[in-house]
C-alpha cells in the first residue's frame, strides 16, 4: 500500500507529464488548486491529470483504483480541489 508520500509522487509525476505535454505549468505544491476558478486545468486538463495518475498508481500497486467515479462527485467538498484533497482521497480509496 503506497504512503500519502508516494502518493504525492505519483501526482507529481503525472503533473510532469501533464506540464510536458501542454503549455500549462502547475506547480507541484500540496496546496496547488486543481478544481475552481483559480486553478490552471480546465476540465479535460483534469481529466487527463487524473488518467495519468490512475496509470501511475496502477504502475505502482499492480492494481487499477479507480479515482473520478460516482462517489468522488458526490462528496460534498471536491478530493480534487488541491493536490493535498486528491492525496488524502486516493490513500482512503487504497485502504478501503
Amino acid at each position: 500500500m503506497p504512503s500519502k508520500q508516494e502518493i504525492i509522487e505519483i501526482i507529481f509525476k503525472s503533473i510532469d507529464e501533464i506540464n510536458l505535454h501542454t503549455n500549462k505549468h502547475i506547480a507541484k505544491a500540496h496546496d496547488t488548486m486543481l478544481f475552481g476558478k483559480d486553478c490552471e486545468l480546465d476540465s479535460l486538463g483534469l481529466v487527463n491529470l487524473i488518467t495519468s495518475i490512475e496509470e501511475n498508481m496502477e504502475e505502482l500497486t499492480g492494481n487499477y483504483t479507480p479515482i473520478a467515479d460516482e462517489r468522488a462527485f458526490s462528496l460534498e467538498s471536491s478530493p480534487f480541489k488541491t493536490i493535498d484533497t486528491l492525496a488524502n482521497y486516493i490513500e482512503t480509496l487504497l485502504h478501503e
